[in-house]
């Protein structure tokens, strides 16, 4: 087992390693796999979407957060308990911390090797 901490780091980690997604929805997907990849691998909890909130387990941005980012046609935010995962039509992916001082996690190009441009 590893610590929160220490999955975030892997997860990151082989996101950034990841080939390149080229849409929205490939970004997602991507995201989606190496996040539960990771915490099947080193939580030693059970998947339980319904227990998000309590169970310790990391889970992947949800389609119920999903905003719009102004200014940004096809760029969408999806808001988690510590982080803004930014995905824009592209494929490109941000992760970014939540608060005063916003601190850029990832920083992923998408397959057309443009970033998001915000």
């Amino acid at each position: 087992m590893k610590t929160k901490q220490e999955r975030f780091t892997l997860f990151v980690e082989r996101l950034a390693g990841a080939e390149a997604a080229g849409t929205h929805d490939e970004a997602f997907e991507l995201i989606r796999e190496t996040l539960d990849g990771v915490e099947d691998q080193f939580s030693g909890i059970a998947s339980n979407p319904s227990a998000f909130q309590t169970d310790g387990r990391m889970y992947p941005p949800q389609a119920d957060n999903a905003r719009k980012v102004p200014g940004h046609p096809g760029t969408i935010r999806y808001r988690s308990r510590a982080h803004n995962t930014i995905i824009g039509a592209n494929g490109a992916i941000r992760i970014e911390t939540i608060g005063f001082q916003k601190t850029v996690v990832l920083e992923k190009l998408g397959a057309n090797g443009e970033g998001l441009g915000i």
